[in-house]
């Protein structure tokens, strides 16, 4: 971006239009406050000026393509860029959009709120896409299947973009949306919630050709209360499917086949139910517990695939793609070559095998009792010539019933003979001693994640499987940062003294 020298700058204002946009330039943020009455552009009848600079290569937006979506009025000219929301990763020539999140407000940058205007620009992108569009939702496993869909869809020769990471809110829907290069042929989008009413938002936004519900689990219990809740919060993204949409169900999870599909819309079941459209025949662990062999079958049609990913779990996932890409008209055979290129994504079921011998699996993106299950029965298949070990962090937003939920966690990995257990937060700490579980298997605890650490890495031995799991908020990562960095270790001489 140095070649382009100092940016050109230009700006546009619009009176209803009280938010602000700035872009980077070459070592830092240009700060834009809402200007009243008195301001150098002489636009004393808008209530915030916008400034836009450093021109990207990208043709996505133009200043006019912004213009519009806002209602706003240009008032100097510059380039086409891209649009960041992160100053960590903002570089000269994007345009940066100042963002209030969780966890950071951006105007610390700039004044204003702009989630309206994104929101708007959200629906202009929508409004230009000529291609279909597809979301996804569902308590686990929706990144794990938009990426196969999408992988699923490729061999239809047209362009493919799903949802960036697991961009699932509504600024991740939003920025999704506006990211999509117009000539695209098939769009993914993920979509989540905690609370009633989201994800109608998000199928207004994304207003998906094809909706699909993979499961209804205890994720978000704290703030919905009941699975029925939860089932009715999800089968929002149903409510204004039209005519002609594709509904693609879990014909296995009775709370997503109560949910009401409107008239006139197509529905494609999916799971081991003999009702289904794609059914999964057979789901069985291969290569070691490193695969997963599939098969599926449609109609007369079977296919026969290997999945390289950990858990099986992946088996429903990939036959959720399957009803999709098919219904779309990709041929059943098709979709499972294009399946068995899968490669996991980032921090769900990933294994690596670390420089100090051990192996990691490593599924700390997020937890909720179904995923830690499926984890650990992930765990118990992997082929081990040491210790399994299950590092396991609190399971947040459960509600009243978290407690029962840890003890119930607790309990699977006794009986799936996990030989050791590290847990990190007070929910799995209150649980394991109201189990008085330290007589019936090895199990260390810590109040986090950081202090789990020093605890669990001096048991830990060449060979070992170790499974790292928690919710977001648990930072489980820090586990498994710190076994990456252990040095290469020696295999034990003995069979391990737990006194």
């Amino acid at each position: 971006m140095a070649a382009f020298g100092f940016p050109n700058t230009f700006s546009f204002t619009k009176s209803s239009f009280s938010k602000s946009l700035t872009t980077g330039i070459h070592e830092r943020i240009l700060l834009v406050s809402p200007t009243s009455g008195k301001n150098t552009l002489n636009t004393s009848n808008y209530s915030t000026q916008i400034t836009l600079c450093a021109p990207s290569n990208s043709p996505l937006w133009t200043v006019t393509d912004i213009a519009e979506a806002v209602d706003g009025r240009v008032v100097k000219w510059g380039h086409p860029g891209t649009i960041c929301t992160d100053t960590r990763t903002i570089e000269p020539g994007q345009w940066f959009f100042a963002i209030a999140g969780q966890n950071f407000d951006a105007h610390d940058f700039i004044d204003g709120d702009t989630v309206i205007s994104l929101l708007k620009m959200a629906k202009f992108a929508r409004n230009r896409l000529l291609g279909k569009v597809i979301a996804v939702t569902g308590s686990v496993g929706k990144t794990t299947t938009k990426a196969m869909i999408a992988l699923g869809l490729e061999s239809l020769g047209s362009e493919v973009y799903q949802t960036y990471g697991n961009w699932n809110n509504r600024i991740g829907v939003a920025l999704s949306l506006i990211g999509v290069p117009k000539n695209v042929g098939m769009t993914v989008l993920e979509m989540g919630m905690d609370r009633r009413g989201e994800i109608l938002e998000l199928a207004r936004m994304g207003r998906p050709d094809i909706r699909v519900i993979l499961n209804v689990g205890a994720s978000h219990l704290g703030n919905l209360g009941s699975l029925e809740e939860i089932a009715m919060a999800k089968g929002e993204i149903l409510e204004e499917a039209r005519p002609g949409d594709v509904c693609a169900l879990n014909s296995d999870d009775p709370l997503v086949m109560s949910l009401p599909v409107p008239p006139g819309v197509t529905k494609v079941l999916f799971g081991r139910s003999l009702e289904s459209d794609v059914r999964l025949v057979v789901a069985e662990s291969v290569c070691g517990g490193l695969g997963v062999r599939v098969v599926l079958q449609k109609n007369m049609e079977m296919v026969e695939f290997v999945i390289p990913g950990l858990g099986l779990h992946l088996a429903l996932n990939a036959c959720a793609a399957a009803a999709v890409a098919t219904s779309i008209g990709v041929p059943l055979s098709q979709v499972g070559r294009s399946l068995s290129r899968y490669v996991p994504v980032s921090m769900r079921s990933e294994f690596i095998v670390a420089k100090s011998g051990i192996k990691i699996v490593n599924d700390v993106y997020n937890a909720n009792p179904v995923s830690t299950k499926a984890a650990v029965d992930m765990l118990r298949r992997i082929d081990c010539d040491g210790k399994r070990v299950a590092i396991l962090g609190d399971m947040l937003g459960l509600g009243p019933l978290e407690l029962e939920f840890h003890e119930e966690i607790l309990n699977y990995c006794l009986g799936a003979h996990i030989d050791l257990v590290g847990v990190a937060g007070k929910r799995f700490h209150l649980a394991a001693d109201h189990m008085n579980l330290m007589k019936k298997m090895k199990i260390v605890h810590a109040i986090d994640s950081e202090n789990l650490v020093p605890k669990i890495l001096k048991w830990l031995n060449m060979n070992d499987v170790v499974l790292v799991k928690g919710s977001r908020g648990m930072q489980m990562e820090k586990v498994v940062d710190a076994l990456l960095a252990m040095p290469r270790l020696t295999p034990p001489l003995s069979s391990e003294n737990w006194d």
